[in-house]
């Protein structure tokens, strides 16, 4: 698990180095209207899921993350005490402050290519 952590710090440094972000790699998750943020570190296994909200444009705030092979169907118990867990987090760091919610992509990040990243 030390090598996939590593993984995974490598695949963060990736949107905090600004390189170009897709729908594989970050994704809005169900409901929008909650802005909870999704960056997929797919390979190798175990995929990894960080959970957390943009508290201004390029700024993620990573409050979580899970297993993705533990979470089941997307509207799974799984999934819902983990987005649950983030928003909890966020309002103990930022009790004062909500984060940014938007599903326009561009106000968010710079340098995301044309892709879905949240369900409709």
């Amino acid at each position: 698990m030390e090598d996939r952590l590593g993984i995974l710090q490598a695949d963060l440094e990736q949107f905090a180095e600004g390189r170009t972000i897709d729908p594989k790699y970050l994704f809005l998750l169900y409901p929008a209207t909650e802005g909870v943020w999704e960056i997929r570190s797919l390979r190798p296994d175990p995929s990894i899921r960080v959970l957390g909200f943009f508290a201004k444009r390029d700024v993620f705030i990573a409050t979580n993350l899970a297993l993705r092979e533990n979470l089941g169907g997307w509207e799974s118990r799984e999934w819902k005490d983990i987005k649950r867990l983030a928003r909890t987090r966020w309002g103990h760091l930022f009790h004062t402050y909500n984060p940014m919610v938007s599903t326009n992509l561009s106000e968010l990040v710079t340098g995301t290519i044309d892709g879905k990243y949240f369900k409709t």
